[in-house]
């Protein structure tokens, strides 16, 4: 695997940085304490600043107005996202991949005029939704149930911990439907707020406080058959394809959170004087920085080895669930170690060490949890499955 970045990507990285040192990591902290979630006007507002560098659109094709970017390309983008303010970052990862870069690949014509703009500017929100109360890596399971009669469809359901669900005007939705032949198959559906009402309920949680999380309700909601995404009948096995997205974003996330970690213990490490000296000179304390370093480079290695993967459109599942779970995992050692070389100032609000590892703890549930995705390494490996 071949990592070393092309001028482009360079320039691409630097500029990120460049703007999340200016522009995001002075705000990330107060508004991860004061806004808990974001409103639908701030939402806006911070999506406002960050589209023009491509974090909404940037791997949409050029001829429906997107950047063109590879996933690498875009993965060093998150990852300097992800390192200034996780929050942001969750919520613009599931706008890109489950909004504009879903629709400018599955969507109608009419599908991609009435919404591609919007979302690459920020002015709509959308959210994906698919876990229910009772159905989470069981995606099969789902209740939510679909019924077409008179060239609408009626849906009723309850989707829950949907990222972007207390902002989003736009939801993309799965549910269950009658085939044909009677069976139950799966669709995914562009459910519009503006036309097809439903209600949402805030899930405050630990970690990325800021980043809206919704339980949704549709009760006798109605979709014209019009806005079906995708194919009929190809909900689940479309769901499981953009879950590597979502899964290698979540890993790459967790990259720019222990990278974060180790900056902020490096530099309070040099700065902090105990008996006459900066606590990096003593062995303990590089052991530990030495040890942050290592696991942060390691993650990065495998987070983009499976974005790679799935550009390259190779079976990504191995790689990605790797990724996801050794990222993940380290990054809560990682920043675990950064809180402990900051003393009781990791465990203060006034530091951003306890807000790092609130959010890394919280990314082993998402999308799968690392159990899952260990589960799913070894059918893999295997060619035996633990849960079908």
């Amino acid at each position: 695997m071949n990592l070393l970045f092309d001028e482009e990507q360079k320039l691409l990285q630097k500029s990120a940085r460049d703007f999340m040192e200016k522009e995001i990591i002075p705000l990330a902290d107060s508004y991860d304490r004061k806004y808990r979630p974001l409103s639908l006007e701030q939402s806006r507002e911070l999506f406002g600043k960050i589209a023009p560098l491509g974090f909404l659109g940037g791997m949409v094709n050029e001829k429906d107005g997107g950047g063109g970017l590879d996933t690498l390309s875009y993965a060093i983008l998150l990852e300097e996202l992800s390192r200034a303010y996780g929050s942001l970052a969750l919520m613009s990862f599931v706008q890109h991949i489950s909004g504009s870069m879903l629709i400018a690949l599955e969507g109608s014509e009419d599908h991609k005029r009435k919404y591609l703009p919007s979302l690459m500017s920020g002015d709509l929100i959308v959210c994906y939704a698919i876990t229910e109360p009772d159905t989470g890596s069981g995606a099969r399971d789902i209740k939510t149930q679909a019924d077409l009669s008179g060239g609408r469809y009626t849906i009723n359901g309850t989707k829950t911990w949907i990222t972007n669900g207390t902002v989003a005007e736009l939801v993309v939705l799965v549910a269950r439907v009658k085939g044909k032949d009677g069976k139950w198959e799966f669709c995914r559906f562009l459910v519009d707020k503006r036309d097809s009402p439903y209600t949402v309920r805030d899930l405050p949680k630990m970690g990325f406080c800021s980043c809206p999380t919704a339980e949704m309700a549709f009760d006798d909601c109605k979709v014209p058959v019009h806005n079906v995404l995708g194919k009929p009948g190809e909900g689940y096995e479309k769901t499981m394809e953009i879950f590597q997205l979502f899964r290698s974003s979540l890993a790459v996330m967790a990259v720019g959170l222990s990278q974060a970690s180790l900056d902020a213990a490096v530099k309070y490490a040099k700065e902090r004087k105990q008996f006459g000296k900066p606590i990096a000179k003593f062995q303990l304390i590089q052991n530990m920085l030495v040890d942050m370093a290592i696991e942060t480079q390691a993650a990065r290695l495998l987070t983009y080895q499976a974005f790679q993967t799935v550009g390259s459109g190779a079976r990504p599942i191995q790689s990605v669930s790797m990724a996801k779970t050794y990222a993940i995992e380290s990054a809560i050692r990682i920043t675990s170690k950064g809180m402990q070389v900051h003393g009781a100032y990791g465990l203060s609000e006034e530091f951003s060490l306890e807000r790092f590892f609130r959010d890394a703890r919280t990314l082993t549930i998402p999308d799968g949890t690392t159990e899952m995705q260990r589960l799913l390494v070894g059918r893999e490996m295997l060619g035996l499955s633990a849960f079908v």
